[in-house]
């Protein structure tokens, strides 16, 4: 009988559950800094009620920090922040506040997609086919695309702006499923990844226009090579992306007030943003885009340079775009006689300052990073930070992530055990937490995994969304007390008998096979390992104890969120072992698949 087989029956609780559950503040009197016995007439007050003896006053007693619960609150910050951290980011970002924290990422440039890339390709290129010769930058497949994705995540110190490009990615969708082009030439993932990097601490409006430009959207959303109206031919302006830049990227279905609560109408029933006569109005705005490459040309599907065509923002021919007025929401109307980058400028301008704009956008990246179901009081807060930042700038990322991350919502212990508060974490968040905890490290330095043991049977690689509609709906309601509360849940949507047991068989191999992530190809580059140094010292010190080792995981993996009831369960597991391999594989195992470490509150 192997050691899992022997514990089943300690174990058993824990298992079971997940298939059946459904700043501190610093202030003193030095100019320096505080901290390291600078806190002489300081007075710190807290929230957290849970240990009389834990009070603020150890939020400035120095570095390292001790305080369990300072390094929870951080660690659970941070899950909202980042794509997962070790103890050194959570201690640093403990000692210096989540406001500078969040400051000092703005200042952080981002690692280029498209270099990491090809740093990958000149690792280990691919085999040609005999007599072919590779070109020095060939267009790339995507195995590359996921292997610079894993590098920049799992060493790049971009944090915020890496968390932030991916809700942005999940928003303003493309995906390279289901198309031999994009899988081919993955050069156009990498391309659009690096643009919602640059515009993460940017402005809305910025993005929207890079967007509508971009070339691996105009593909997806057919407004790449969209002809004016040519009745002779019965040949229409594509209405693809005219639809979804209303419906997906900036104003929804429907009227919304400030607070995300809908707008009704004099009986009672909600009112649609638009109509199909607004999206052919919109559909003629986006005709004429098409090849912005030097050599390009309007309504060719091939270039002699193919990543260029796929990467240079598209270029409106005014030949093909449709001419005349157009009349748009809100009574906008653009004149005749405009070239056709006028025409869409004018239209996103529209849109931009559409009121539906604020609290649409702020409730979806609010749901990404911190909890399903924020109040209407969240939401408006969020809104109108983003309606104006302070300075009379609207659509500010910056103020707006801000906002949303120092939100008392976000941020204060009591919505911790509000019961609609929190989140289903991603899985893909679930398995970069956990990689990120524990100081990854290969021989050979670069990170260049691709994880597809572990993203293909969760249903989430990175873009690689089944549609436009992206993983999982905001709308989505599993059935149970989240659908009878009339709240949402939506990341169980890609949560199902068949990804669940595969999640917990992939913390299996992780913890008890050392299969951390899947390589590029087998035996090239090195495995990706974790560094253990530091939790097996505290096995060493105490042997009959998991205790110390549970706590410190708990702030690891489970951004300090396990219950007292889970902690003693996974403590009596591990403490019947008597390897201490053993004990570290079970407590990190059991860890990682309970429902208290799944679901970030």
């Amino acid at each position: 009988m192997n050691k899992q087989q022997s514990f089943f029956k300690t174990i058993l609780p824990l298992l079971s559950i997940i298939f059946f559950a459904g700043q501190f503040l610093l202030a003193q009197s030095h100019t320096d800094f505080i901290g390291a016995g600078h806190d002489n007439g300081v007075t710190v007050t807290t929230s957290h009620n849970q240990n009389a003896s834990n009070n603020g006053q150890k939020t400035v007693d120095g570095f390292p920090i001790t305080d369990l619960n300072v390094l929870s609150d951080a660690s659970r910050f941070l899950a909202q922040a980042s794509m997962g951290a070790d103890w050194e980011m959570i201690q640093m970002t403990a000692a210096m506040g989540y406001e500078a924290w969040i400051d000092e990422q703005f200042t952080i440039q981002k690692t280029s997609m498209i270099s990491q890339m090809y740093q990958a390709w000149d690792l280990f290129p691919y085999e040609p086919d005999p007599g072919e010769v590779l070109e020095e930058n060939p267009p790339l497949w995507r195995y590359y695309f996921n292997a610079a994705w894993w590098n920049n995540v799992l060493s790049k110190p971009d944090a915020l702006r890496q968390r932030i490009a991916l809700a942005l990615s999940e928003i303003f969708v493309i995906s390279l499923y289901g198309s031999d082009l994009f899988e081919d030439v993955s050069n156009v993932g990498g391309n659009y990844l690096d643009l919602l990097s640059d515009h993460a601490f940017g402005n809305y409006r910025n993005l929207l226009g890079d967007v509508t430009r971009n070339p691996g959207m105009g593909i997806y959303l057919s407004h790449y090579n969209n002809p004016k109206i040519d009745l002779a031919n019965n040949i229409f302006p594509d209405e693809n992306y005219a639809r979804e830049i209303m419906q997906l990227f900036s104003i929804g279905l429907k009227e919304l007030n400030n607070d995300g609560s809908l707008k009704l109408d004099n009986f009672g029933n909600a009112i649609p943003t638009y109509t199909n006569l607004d999206i052919n109005e919109y559909a003629k705005i986006f005709t004429g885009f098409g090849d912005g490459s030097p050599n390009g040309e309007f309504g060719a599907i091939e270039n002699e340079d193919e990543i260029a065509r796929l990467t240079t923002p598209m270029k409106m021919y005014e030949n093909w775009h449709e001419l005349g007025q157009k009349n748009l929401l809100n009574g906008l109307v653009v004149p005749a006689g405009q070239t056709g980058e006028q025409d869409v400028d004018m239209a996103l301008d529209g849109l931009f300052a559409h009121d539906n704009v604020p609290p649409f956008i702020s409730k979806k990246l609010i749901q990404f990073l911190v909890s399903s179901n924020p109040s209407p009081a969240y939401i408006n807060r969020v809104s109108n930070v983003f309606i104006d930042n302070g300075q009379g700038v609207r659509g500010d990322f910056k103020a707006v992530v801000k906002a949303i991350l120092l939100d008392s919502e976000a941020r204060d212990c009591d919505a911790i055990n509000h019961p609609t508060n929190g989140k289903l974490r991603e899985p893909l968040l679930r398995l970069t937490s956990v990689a990120k905890a524990f100081n990854p490290y290969t021989s050979t330095n670069p990170f260049f995994a691709v994880g597809y043991d572990y993203t293909e049977v969760v249903n989430q690689t990175p873009l690689m969304s089944p549609s436009v509609f992206n993983f999982f709906s905001p709308f989505y309601q599993p059935a149970g007390d989240i659908q009878n509360n009339g709240l949402v849940g939506p990341e169980f949507q890609i949560l199902n008998s068949s990804t669940s047991i595969s999640y917990v068989n992939v913390a299996d191999a992780m913890f008890f096979g050392d299969e951390y992530l899947a390589t590029f190809e087998e035996g090239v580059p090195d495995p990706v390992l974790f560094d253990l140094t530091d939790e097996q010292s505290l096995l060493s010190a105490n042997p009959n104890d998991a205790t110390v080792l549970v706590e410190r995981l708990n702030i690891l993996m489970a951004a300090g969120q396990l219950s007292n009831n889970t902690k003693n369960i996974i403590i009596n597991a591990v403490d019947q072992l008597t390897d201490a391999d053993d004990k570290l594989d079970m407590a990190m195992y059991l860890i990682m698949i309970s429902p208290d470490a799944v679901i970030l509150k």
